[in-house]
């Protein structure tokens, strides 16, 4: 049963979205229903198939043909009357509908319990609150929020995941709310909706601060939650109820490091930031796991550092000589997101000073894919590496499958946040159902590859609970980072 908000229709704008998000939110209780035709793997290309033209039946060949032109039949002239509203039956909410469907048999009933107080149910309440923005559009608006998109496409997703849980048996009371992108609905819907405290599972919202908020009531109502977007580390604390779904900052930089350490020395890798101290602090992210893999601290091992100075706004200060020997070979480590400019002044004073047959290669993160104004032919003749929660193969069957599937339910292209919602839908369903309530303390064991990444969770505690029987957990978290390489002008897994 799915609980959604319901929205008027739009009378000018984006066709296209309006019509994914009377799809994606219109309260239905048959979104297990199959679809009429079963998609085909085979019929699934890198592209969509040009749309055909009208089919008409040919006496010569007694077939169906398909013209590009076909004759159009006079249409019967429409005629209006007015029906009275009594004679139409009162619209019920969706609340009340759920609470008969559950009165009917479909309420969780508890089956059994499993370690660390998870418990079975016959099915299981998921609350899923996104940033619809329903309240910033309407018949007066022209187009839907630009921001609501990520939303729609995550719940798209979502709804085809569900379809195949459903298969499968997984029984889901699916409850969706909107957060609006704002601290104070989202307070609204944690003190005033029963569907959250009974959910036994919560995902979403967006915002590192609503994330906060729902984290904290998971916390305090012992209800897990599962976080498909934030990808900070100060969210929560001593909070096992919560599941992050993004790698950190440090996890990033931890993988970043161990793939350069499988390619070259400590001495040819060379740290580099702003004289900024956010920037200067993450060298210890990378020195630290340089010396885990060293299996030993000492200024032998460690990788040097470069800190630029701003000077100007083109950074022609930058000075990367003393880091160029002839005939040797250099990594480069930006841990650098939050300036274009930067990034562009070291990749262009690089590829100006490295010297002839000098291998260089440079890692950055995942915010550089994103770069508008930098030169490809930088990325491509500077070696660029940059670490990705996310890489969808588009020759890979599986992904052309799933978007075909959601070109066909939608009428529009998957972004990259349905692939999102559809794997963290899927995976998380099957691991309540396998599980239990508990299913985090069951991560660790259940890897899985999904279409857009690699869930690959471990329990997170404080430094110094290492070497503790029972650590503290603060999180889970996916550990999982891909490691692209910027080859044959796109960025690919790196070798």
């Amino acid at each position: 049963m799915i609980s959604a908000p319901s929205l008027r229709p739009l009378s000018n704008g984006n066709k296209l979205l309006a019509i994914c998000l009377a799809l994606l939110l219109l309260p239905s209780c048959s979104l297990f229903r199959k679809a009429q035709e079963e998609e085909s793997k085979d019929k699934v290309g890198a592209e969509l198939d040009p749309i055909p033209g009208k089919k008409i039946y040919d006496p010569e060949t007694g077939t169906l043909v398909v013209v590009d032109r076909a004759p159009v039949e006079s249409m019967d002239t429409v005629r209006w009357r007015d029906i009275s509203t009594d004679s139409l039956p009162p619209i019920r909410s969706e609340a009340a509908g759920l609470a008969r469907e559950q009165a009917e048999g479909n309420a969780p009933q508890l089956t059994g319990h499993g370690d660390f107080g998870s418990e079975f149910y016959s099915s299981y309440n998921v609350a899923v609150i996104l940033p619809f923005l329903t309240d910033r559009f309407g018949p007066a608006t022209a187009s839907l929020p630009e921001n609501s998109s990520w939303a729609l496409n995550f719940y798209g997703g979502m709804r085809l995941a569900f379809d195949q849980l459903n298969d499968e048996g997984v029984k889901l009371n699916v409850t969706v709310m909107d957060s609006k992108a704002n601290s104070q609905d989202v307070n609204r819907l944690l003190t005033g909706r029963s569907e959250l405290l009974d959910a036994h599972l919560i995902i979403g919202p967006y915002r590192k601060e609503n994330v906060e908020l729902v984290a904290n009531f998971a916390k305090r109502n012992n209800i897990t939650f599962v976080s498909p977007h934030s990808a900070s580390a100060e969210v929560s604390t001593d909070n096992p109820n919560y599941i992050q779904v993004s790698p950190t900052l440090e996890t990033h930089c931890i993988a970043i490091t161990r793939h350069a350490r499988r390619h070259y020395r400590p001495g040819q890798i060379v740290l580099v930031a702003r004289e900024m101290d956010a920037e200067k602090a993450r060298f210890a992210y990378f020195q630290e796991e340089n010396f885990r893999i060293a299996g030993a601290r000492h200024d032998s091992l460690k990788m040097r550092e470069y800190v630029v100075e701003e000077k100007s706004e083109s950074y022609q200060n930058i000075n990367l000589s003393p880091f160029l020997r002839q005939g040797d070979t250099t990594a480069f480590i930006l841990p650098s997101f939050s300036s274009e400019s930067f990034v562009y002044a070291f990749l262009n004073h690089l590829k100006t000073v490295k010297p002839n047959g000098h291998f260089v290669t440079v890692y950055g993160l995942p915010q550089w894919m994103r770069f508008e104004r930098i030169d490809l032919e930088l990325y491509a003749g500077l070696h660029v590496h940059v670490s990705s929660d996310a890489y969808l193969d588009p020759y890979d069957n599986d992904i052309q499958f799933f978007r075909q599937r959601f070109f066909d339910r939608y009428g529009a292209p998957p972004s990259e946040e349905a692939f999102t919602g559809y794997d963290v839908a899927l995976y998380f369903g099957r691991m309540i159902q396998k599980y239990g309530t508990k299913f985090q303390y069951a991560l660790e064991r259940d890897p899985a590859q999904m279409l857009h990444t690699r869930f690959d969770f471990e329990r997170v505690s404080p430094p110094r609970a290492a070497g503790m029987e029972n650590p503290r957990i603060e999180r889970f978290e996916n550990k999982f980072v891909n490691i692209l390489e910027f080859r044959d002008y796109f960025f690919q897994p790196a070798e």
